[in-house]
């Protein structure tokens, strides 16, 4: 089925809500611009008050479909349950602490159906000012990864041979660029792509399944996209917040996982892919120590960031 014989015109807003009772009404209040969204919220079983808060909202018809499982069954597996549920449309994947207009969504699909050959459009991602890199970039192999954790991207913003793993806000966000990933937290893809290619890879409870998705529409021969037309803002962090305990060194474990899964290193490639990551999370963590050493009155956060570091270096030597 094509982009263009769906249901009507509408683009369906899948969004996955877990203890998101706090983010969700503002989420939906910028998309509250354009009439006809299909909003589709799969709730995974969230503790805090958000099912109620959901429920009004559904029967307001603020939300279109709402599916709410049993357990928490993941970011990938509940995605793919809004996506079985879009019927055809259009999809816009959407975070609930992620804010973006409808209008900005109808302009991401105009932008991909004007090009045939783009398979993913996602807007420039902001996160505030202490976050310098964008949610898109090139997959994680070896070079990206040196590039970025040793400063080359950095220093040579301009020259695309030693662009990383992330791309630069300051650098690369006011032009349209052809990406190797973009953050599940607001993509665009048209529904002839979804059906090509599939949905999101269930391998992962959380993280991994978007820089996977982009990987296999860009081996069907389209582009993955960011442009700097449209922008959204995103509070990261905020769900791994939410869901605690483990799932905060999740972020680098899959994305080891994905390397290998997807890339079939050999021993060397593995030992040196952990070497790089390992090294840039320790230098990252060091330079927090030192800043809290000199700025006692925000110590404890740069201690807690310095630990955050430190775990993620370790997270990926849990398997071979």
């Amino acid at each position: 089925m094509s982009a263009t014989t769906g249901p009507a015109s509408e683009i369906a807003v899948v969004i996955v809500t877990y203890k998101s009772g706090d983010d969700i009404d503002a989420c939906l209040a910028r998309l509250s611009d354009v009439d006809d969204l299909h909003i589709i919220i799969v709730d995974n079983d969230s503790a805090d008050d958000s099912i109620e808060r959901l429920r009004e909202l559904h029967a307001k018809g603020l939300v279109s479909s709402l599916i709410l499982n049993e357990e928490n069954v993941g970011f990938a597996k509940a995605v793919n349950t809004g996506i079985a549920a879009a019927d055809g449309r259009d999809v816009f994947l959407l975070n609930p602490d992620a804010q973006i207009s409808g209008r900005d969504i109808e302009a991401l699909r105009g932008i991909a159906l004007r090009d045939p050959s783009i398979g993913i459009v996602a807007p420039v991602v902001t996160s505030g000012p202490t976050v310098a890199v964008m949610a898109a970039g090139r997959q994680p192999t070896l070079w990206p990864l040196f590039t970025h954790f040793s400063g080359l991207a950095r220093a040579f913003p301009g020259v695309r041979f030693f662009r990383g793993r992330h791309l630069f806000m300051a650098h690369h966000s006011s032009a349209q660029q052809d990406v190797e990933w973009v953050s599940g937290c607001a993509l665009f893809v048209p529904a002839a792509v979804l059906e090509e290619v599939g949905a999101l890879s269930e391998r992962w409870f959380m993280y991994g399944e978007d820089i996977e998705f982009a990987h296999r529409v860009a081996k069907s021969g389209r582009r993955i996209i960011v442009t700097p037309e449209v922008r959204a803002q995103h509070l990261i962090g905020s769900s791994v917040n939410k869901a605690g305990g483990r799932i905060s060194t999740m972020w680098a474990e899959n994305t080891y996982d994905y390397y290998v899964t997807e890339f079939a290193p050999n021993s060397l490639q593995r030992l040196a892919w952990r070497l790089i990551f390992t090294s840039g999370m320790l230098s990252r963590a060091l330079l927090f120590v030192l800043r809290g050493r000199r700025d006692g009155a925000q110590r404890a956060e740069y201690m807690a960031r310095a630990n955050r570091f430190t775990k993620f270096s370790l997270a990926v030597w849990k398997r071979g």
